[in-house]
């Protein structure tokens, strides 16, 4: 793994945070997060609401980890979108940290970045493994979570080339796939404002995006159609399968842990 470690956050150890930053930039945005169609539509439905948000605001964790970020922004996926518009606006730092290879983010443990991320290859998301980057996160091959357990990737924008989950992608601007993104299962749900790109395959699931830019996508419960559309057999598992594909074209370099 190559990087540039004095520019952003990417490790293990966690985000430390201060309650009053995070009381500023809370401020700030909560105006707009109370109109935000993505945060407040079928809120109620799934049992959120902004006073339960304030109440979060108000005691955030010393030190942002696995453990404390769902402590923290646990429930539905609303309070972490909207976490992260927070953090973004508080936190959020210039500059960008260049990552090579496949990058793998094992089991359980959550990576941060406070400024822009690419990386060169494929990101690879083990069970209950979760990304929050504060600006943009671009990865220029496959992005692939878990396709049987939760896991996060959230981002102020999320570009990549392909990729492949059955847990969550949150992004405050859009989600960018200029190939096909496959999100499978229906545990999970993705929440953006807009998905832009080729191919959209998100039949078993409801995802919140605010509009969809795609050349194609297929919503319909259609195994041959979504199989076409990923360049696979109908006989295949396709989330199992996409991935076995898209990580076999994936950078010769050998793979890394991140």
């Amino acid at each position: 793994m190559a990087g540039t470690p004095d520019v952003g956050h990417w490790s293990e150890d966690g985000l430390p945070l201060d309650a009053r930053r995070i009381k500023s930039a809370y401020e700030r945005v909560r105006p707009a997060l109370r109109r935000d169609r993505l945060f407040v539509e079928n809120a109620a439905a799934f049992d959120v609401d902004v006073e339960e948000l304030d109440l979060r605001m108000a005691r955030p964790p010393g030190r942002l980890d696995a453990g404390t970020l769902w402590d923290w922004l646990g429930g539905a996926d609303q309070y972490r979108w909207a976490g992260l518009r927070v953090l973004a606006e508080g936190f959020a730092v210039p500059g960008a940290l260049r990552l090579a290879g496949r990058i793998t983010v094992p089991e359980g443990s959550l990576r941060v970045a406070t400024g822009d991320v690419v990386v060169e290859g494929d990101l690879v998301l083990e069970d209950q493994a979760m990304v929050l980057v504060l600006a943009t996160l671009t990865v220029t091959g496959a992005l692939v979570g878990s396709l049987w357990d939760y896991s996060m990737v959230a981002a102020a924008e999320v570009s990549c080339r392909d990729g492949v989950t059955s847990g969550e992608i949150l992004a405050l601007d859009a989600v960018r796939c200029t190939g096909a993104l496959h999100l499978s299962g229906n545990d999970y749900a993705c929440r953006a404002p807009l998905f832009d790109g080729g191919v959209l395959v998100d039949f078993e699931r409801s995802n919140a995006f605010g509009r969809v830019d795609a050349a194609e996508r297929i919503t319909e419960w259609n195994l041959t159609a979504a199989a076409r559309a990923l360049g696979l057999s109908a006989d295949d598992e396709l989330d199992q399968a996409y991935a076995d594909r898209l990580l076999a074209v994936g950078p010769s370099a050998a793979p890394g842990s991140g």
